[in-house]
């Protein structure tokens, strides 16, 4: 069930200028986290997804590497699904 609001020009340029500065900024954080992870493939010459499988099933170790390679493949999971969101925002404005 969609909610309408009635808003005046000012507020509805405003929200418009607010959505899209925040997908701007999401796409810039997606691009950051995206580089560090071919960053990291091109180092141990493997792809995220293979790395995360052998990660997850304990086969690689604590080594802190394998930690940061972790937090930057869910950044930028929890990034791209922020950006999804905001793209998917869609309004009559």
């Amino acid at each position: 069930m969609a909610n309408h609001l009635k808003l005046n020009e000012e507020t509805k340029s405003l929200i418009k200028s607010s959505l899209n500065i925040e997908e701007n900024i999401l796409n810039l954080g997606l691009n950051k986290w995206k580089n560090k992870l071919k960053k990291f493939e091109k180092e141990h010459k493997i792809s995220t997804e293979k790395f995360v499988s052998k990660f997850n099933k304990g086969e690689l170790g604590d080594d802190k590497k394998w930690f940061e390679w972790v937090f930057a493949y869910k950044a930028y999971n929890h990034v791209k699904e922020k950006l999804n969101l905001v793209k998917g925002i869609t309004y009559d404005l």
